[in-house]
This record gives structure tokens, sequence and C-alpha cells, in this order.
């Protein structure tokens, strides 16, 4: 009976297996997933520069943001990279704040950003 059981186990742990296998590459799952180390650029530097001002982040630049898609798109966009920035290019001397805007390749859809400031970048242009 022992030796019975241990083939059963066997058959039952390659059947898991194989179908596991079956799921993971041919029907592609649904899925969300947290991605963070995003580093939090700026964009629309140039007009600033060319009035002698320079924008510079207060605090954190970098954000955590939840995606949901196809298992393969996802791994796909954490491969290519996923982009979060800030426009300055309509600010003025002084305090700002400006919305996190986030770049992903298609497929993947965000569900959500973790940010200290709550999607809300804050910059100093001087």
């Amino acid at each position: 009976m022992p030796r019975n059981k241990k083939g059963l186990l066997l058959i039952s742990l390659l059947i898991a297996v194989g179908l596991w296998m079956y799921v993971m590459g041919n029907i592609d799952p649904s899925t969300t997933e947290r991605v963070g180390g995003i580093k939090v650029e700026m964009r629309g530097t140039d007009f600033l520069e060319s009035q002698n001002l320079t924008p510079t982040l207060n605090g954190p630049n970098m954000v955590t943001i939840t995606i949901e898609g196809k298992r393969s798109q996802i791994n796909k966009a954490k491969r290519k990279g996923i982009q979060a920035y800030v426009d300055v290019t309509n600010c003025e001397y002084g305090k700002n704040e400006g919305k996190i805007q986030i770049q992903m390749p298609d497929g993947v859809t965000e569900v959500s950003v973790e940010a200290i400031s709550r999607e809300m970048a804050r910059f100093t242009v001087k």
C-alpha cells in the first residue's frame, strides 16, 4: 500500500504541474501587481531652462504603482519600463505641484499610484 500511495502522489504532482504550465502558458490569466522604485522624471524643463529657471523635486522622487493586465503584458511592461513624470512646462517661480503621469505599454492599466504626496509631485522652480 505505501508504494501505491507514492505512485499516486507522483502522478498527482505531474498532473498539477502540467495544468499549471497550461494555464500560465496558454490562458495567460489577468493579474494585479505592485511595481516599486519607479523614478519620477520632470518633462518640459527646456522652456524653464531658457528662462534661467531650474525645477527641483521636493521630497522623494520614486513612486510605487499597482497595475493590472494579462500576466505576459505585465512582465513585458516591467522589462520595457514604466515611466512616471511630471510636466513642468506651465510652472512659475516658487513652489509648484503637478500631477504624476504614468506611461505604460499597451495592455496594462494603472490601478493606483502610491506617492508620498498622493499622486502629486511638489517641486520648486528657482
